[in-house]
């Protein structure tokens, strides 16, 4: 059977497992980005909504200079319960287990429940890809946690989801048969690959969500723009990171101090507001004030 070339060979596409091309490929302007949300969505709680809202979809300027922000998308569904995605390429000296418990529960208690019965709690789901493995090597690539001991559920209202992508062991020649949140996985971690542009074009041709998301992608690529954004999101990551490694090693904080400096003059060259400069560096308005 000839193969159906949805994205051409030679195609530079994109990565998506770069935080601010994932949050850009579901939150683009049209049907198609809901329809891939949707997919993306269902395939993690385990049926498809009939309706997901992107609640604070922004990506700003400065995202670019901040190393230290968290680009996640939240989600609002039809029932009132919320999901929130997060990306995380490289591997963090935070404590990305409880930073997702910090996070979901931030947006428990941030529901509104005024005039509605605790029984009546939305669910929130909080989940993050990692392109490393979170829980060690021989782990199942998904890990799913919610309240309980060791008899008896408290809750699973809150549900916090890991999906550790390298470890994603699936075969690829049953691909159109593999279950949805698999080929979700395989289109993150494979997507920007150019010898694995046939398995691409295979799962666009299986899933209506992936097709759209690869289009998406497709024409996102060609925007100098967005190449601009993710390879300045992924440089400041990854300074970030080895930021925090060098002052661990070496019990300083000098290296992190100039790092934020650098990072405020990037974002006063492109006229950013101070307010929003001194947010997201830490820095005081003097240190800001003086570059």
């Amino acid at each position: 059977m000839t193969e159906k070339m949805f994205i051409p060979k030679g195609k530079k596409l994109l990565d998506p497992k770069i935080d601010s091309t994932f949050k850009t490929i579901f939150t683009k302007d049209g049907d198609s980005s809901q329809v891939a949300l949707r997919s993306l969505v269902g395939a993690i709680i385990g049926h498809e909504p009939d309706e997901v809202t992107v609640v604070g979809n922004e990506l700003p300027v400065e995202v670019m200079y901040a190393k230290s922000i968290r680009l996640d998308l939240q989600c609002r569904m039809k029932d009132g319960s919320h999901i929130a995605l997060e990306m995380q390429t490289c591997p963090s000296n935070d404590n990305l287990k409880e930073r997702s418990l910090y996070y979901g529960s931030r947006i428990v208690s941030g529901l509104d429940m005024k005039g509605r019965f605790y029984s009546d709690l939305p669910r929130v789901y909080q989940v993050m890809f990692t392109n490393f493995p979170l829980f060690g090597q021989g782990s199942n690539f998904i890990q799913t946690f919610t309240m309980r001991n060791s008899e008896e559920e408290l809750s699973d209202n809150l549900k916090i989801i890991f999906i550790q992508m390298p470890l994603l062991d699936a075969r690829y020649e049953e691909l159109e048969n593999l279950p949805e949140l698999e080929k979700w996985v395989i289109f993150l971690r494979e997507g920007s690959e150019p010898e694995k542009r046939e398995l691409l074009n295979r799962l666009m041709a299986s899933s209506k969500g992936i097709k759209e998301a690869g289009e998406i992608l497709m024409t996102i690529s060609d925007d100098e723009r967005e190449w601009f954004i993710q390879e300045s999101r992924y440089k400041a990551q990854m300074d970030y990171e080895s930021g925090l490694l060098l002052a661990k090693h070496d019990g300083k904080e000098e290296g992190r101090v100039e790092g934020k400096m650098e990072d405020a003059r990037g974002m006063k060259a492109e006229n950013i507001p101070i307010e929003t400069i001194i947010k997201i560096t830490g820095l005081t308005p003097e240190q800001v004030a003086a570059l």
